[in-house]
């Protein structure tokens, strides 16, 4: 870990100097704690320039943030989903641009763990180096000698401009042919595009997790080595790692920043209670819309660490695949619905000072919109729950 960083004050290097050695789920987790303090200190200066700040990422960085997803095997945490949850919920409480940056560049480990040994340890000598990435829409890979030249412009590259390593997902073309793989489906790989060679578009201007940094990008005709890539949609190997066993385990911790910026709704509903509470009886309906919201976040919880937990268990148990039933992504809408609930709730017990984009609060409610755009809290996610009720008789 370096502290070089000129944005970093003598205080800040003191903190996080004496943060715990990130080498397990339970370090990584107090070091979020600890560092929360600049979290909200950058939070402003994140939205304003549409993009993490340095003093913010450095903050992540050596807390351990990046390195969740690496493998024990390669010497990170392997952390289970449910503590890569709990620290998207905390950063989220101070913003939600943060969390999210921390949320998907904690996929660095996941994609990093299907690279080859000599690939991986060309880039990633150490694990701390966030990898950002789309597979949306699918840029082309045309085979040559050594590896692809790759041509595409992806969007939502969150975290883009505090990225160190850039991954694009792309169709691959070998003599103008299309390849399949053995059930007939397009191969689908991640490539890890030279970085100097990325143009980052100035596309981001949006509602709320504007300092989410998710710009769209493109590369044309450059060169990926073959060993620099990873089949997107690998099978499913319950005799892999735990974090890569399935392809769809990164990002189930972004459930967790919804019920962050419900935390932080609550927290500015108990702040404004009780600075009026010496000076005239606090009125027993905003008590009751209080208790409310308190409830409704606490159901929030619930149900999304039930639905890791229920990951977890399967994932860290050798030779085991989770069951559809318990890979159904129906807790993300349920949090993201009663987070809405809650904001709704604590705007109502502050009244007309929500309005006034001078206040903390108007940020959590652009926040929330934009975290209910995203695909993992869609009601449709609730189809394939109703799915595996009729399918699952024994569940």
């Amino acid at each position: 870990m370096t502290l070089d960083s000129p944005t970093l004050t003598d205080t800040d290097r003191g903190l996080l100097s004496a943060l715990q050695d990130p080498t397990s789920a339970a370090a990584i987790v107090a070091n979020v704690e600890a560092i929360l303090p600049i979290v909200g200190e950058e939070a402003e200066a994140t939205s304003r320039q549409h993009f993490m700040t340095e003093r913010a990422r450095e903050a992540l960085r050596a807390a351990g943030v990046f390195r969740v997803g690496f493998a024990a095997h390669r010497g990170g945490p392997e952390m289970p989903l449910t503590a890569q949850t709990r620290i998207a919920e905390l950063i989220a409480t101070r913003d939600a641009s943060i969390a999210w940056n921390a949320a998907i560049l904690a996929a660095t480990g996941f994609y990093a763990g299907r690279l080859g040994d000599e690939a991986f340890a060309e880039l990633y000598p150490e694990l701390d180096l966030p990898t950002c990435g789309s597979f949306h829409p699918r840029g082309r890979a045309d085979v040559v000698e050594g590896g692809y030249r790759v041509t595409g412009r992806w969007k939502f590259g969150s975290g883009i401009r505090s990225a160190h390593h850039i991954v694009g997902g792309v169709e691959v073309f070998d003599a103008g042919e299309k390849v399949l793989k053995d059930d007939g489906t397009p191969l689908v790989l991640g490539v890890w595009l030279p970085a100097d060679q990325v143009e980052i578009q100035n596309d981001w201007d949006t509602i709320g997790l504007r300092g989410s940094g998710s710009n769209g990008y493109d590369v044309t005709d450059v060169f990926v080595p073959e060993g620099h890539s990873f089949d997107r949609y690998f099978d499913p190997d319950p005799d892999a790692e735990p974090l890569n066993k399935l392809v769809d385990l990164p990002f189930y911790s972004t459930a967790g920043i919804a019920v962050g910026i419900a935390q932080h709704a609550v927290d500015l509903a108990t702040a404004g209670l009780r600075a009026k509470a010496g000076t005239a009886p606090i009125d027993t309906r905003k008590l009751g819309l209080l208790g409310e919201a308190e409830s409704y976040l606490r159901a929030a919880r619930a149900v999304v660490y039930q639905g890791v937990q229920r990951i977890d268990e399967s994932i860290f148990t050798p030779g085991e695949l989770p069951s559809d039933s318990i890979m159904a992504r129906g807790d993300a809408p349920v949090a993201a619905d009663l987070a809405r609930r809650i904001v709704d709730l604590c705007a109502e017990l502050l009244g007309a000072q929500v309005v006034y984009t001078a206040g903390p609060f108007e940020v959590l409610i652009r926040d929330l919109t934009a975290v209910a755009a995203h695909a993992s809290t869609w009601r449709s996610r609730w189809v394939e729950v109703g799915k595996t009720l009729i399918e699952d008789e024994d569940r």
